[in-house]
């Protein structure tokens, strides 16, 4: 009997049982593809998180420059007025831009950034600047990356002072403060007193001068023309154009007092002022802004009283002083007497200086009082 044979369809079916071959299925080559591109995205996720972080330290490396660099100008300030109160002269003005704009450079530089501007201000009519503000800009510099590579992203490699940089890190501004002494006077010996106490060294003048970063300027733009004139005794010369009997009575009170006042302005640009004919002096009982002492108020209405009783012969046409005034101008004049007995009422501002309670106003010359 012959052999039986399997049926060939059945045959057909063994053979076309093959082996997969591995690595050809499309499911295969999406995985390979999805796998690149989230590590692409991770890299590139890591990359923009490493700028970013590098910005912000960038930033805060700028703005702590800034910091530093407003400190130091003021501290320079703080340094010359020590000196200034220690031989026996009130600082006034003070602020010296050459002096805190050194300083100021240099701090920054030494924090990596340059200095870009400074100005100063202050809360008593722009007389003094005692506050400072500074801008800097960061000395790194973070480069855009280069279409040809030529350049890589993290490339920081510049100073500060390249004019072509595409994209510089930080600018940020500070502002500090000088705080001048509390409640400071001349003595009868002539030397400047404190209520801290005597200026007897330096480093006690220092230690009564505090700085501090504060986050607003002055309320006045540092003005230089409207500055006091320093020392305990100065000359007309030394206080702009004054009028012939302004002088005549400034002359005579340095005769008949010497140095009863801190520090003395005269001639300013002051519209509708005796000031801006040169027929007004301030002379400074305290610093500005500042209160006077029992001392030093008494000192104050001791030669106002001389003034009141000495007006005709001297041509004084008036005196304001804290808070009241005495006009000699007036149709009646004020009565001849003591004050504060003789004194009106003066408008009141809100504010020491514009009050005249740090200083007395002295008006000589012709015409009314104004």
């Amino acid at each position: 009997m012959a052999p039986r044979r399997s049926p060939r369809r059945a045959a057909t079916a063994v053979r076309s049982r093959r082996r997969p071959v591995p690595g050809r299925g499309d499911a295969g080559q999406s995985n390979v593809l999805l796998l690149f591109g989230l590590t692409l995205a991770l890299l590139s996720l890591t990359l923009l998180f490493v700028r970013v972080g590098a910005a912000n330290d960038q930033r805060s490396q700028v703005q702590t420059a800034a910091d530093a660099a407003a400190l130091a100008a003021v501290s320079a300030l703080r340094d010359q007025a020590a000196q200034d109160l220690f031989d026996g002269a009130y600082p006034m003005p003070w602020f010296d831009e050459e002096k805190a704009e050194a300083r100021a450079e240099e701090y920054a530089r030494e924090n990596g950034a340059v200095l870009t501007d400074i100005r100063a201000s202050d809360n008593v009519q722009g007389r003094n600047g005692n506050i400072v503000r500074v801008e800097v800009r960061g000395a790194i510099c973070q480069r855009e990356l280069e279409e040809d590579g030529s350049r890589p992203w993290n490339d920081v490699q510049c100073d500060g002072s390249e004019e072509d940089a595409d994209t510089v890190v930080g600018n940020a501004s500070a502002i500090a403060i000088v705080h001048p002494p509390n409640e400071c006077g001349r003595a009868p010996d002539g030397f400047i007193e404190c209520v801290e106490g005597p200026v007897d060294s330096l480093d006690t003048a220092l230690s009564m001068i505090r700085v501090n970063l504060v986050d607003q300027e002055g309320a006045y733009r540092f003005d230089p023309s409207r500055v006091f004139g320093g020392g305990a005794i100065v000359d007309c010369a030394s206080l702009g154009q004054l009028h012939p009997r302004m002088c005549g009575v400034h002359q005579a009170l340095q005769d008949e007092f010497g140095g009863f006042y801190l520090t003395a302005g005269g001639y300013r640009a002051e519209t509708g002022s005796d000031h801006n004919t040169g027929e007004a002096v301030d002379y400074m009982m305290a610093g500005l802004g500042e209160v006077p002492s029992s001392d030093m108020d008494a000192t104050a209405v001791t030669v106002i009283n001389w003034l009141i009783q000495n007006a005709d012969r001297l041509g004084v046409k008036g005196i304001i002083y804290n808070r009241l005034i005495w006009n000699n101008t007036r149709l009646p004049p004020d009565p001849v007497g003591a004050w504060p007995g003789v004194a009106r009422h003066y408008p009141h501002y809100g504010n020491i200086t514009l009050d005249h309670v740090d200083h007395i106003h002295v008006a000589a010359g012709v015409g009314a009082m104004r």
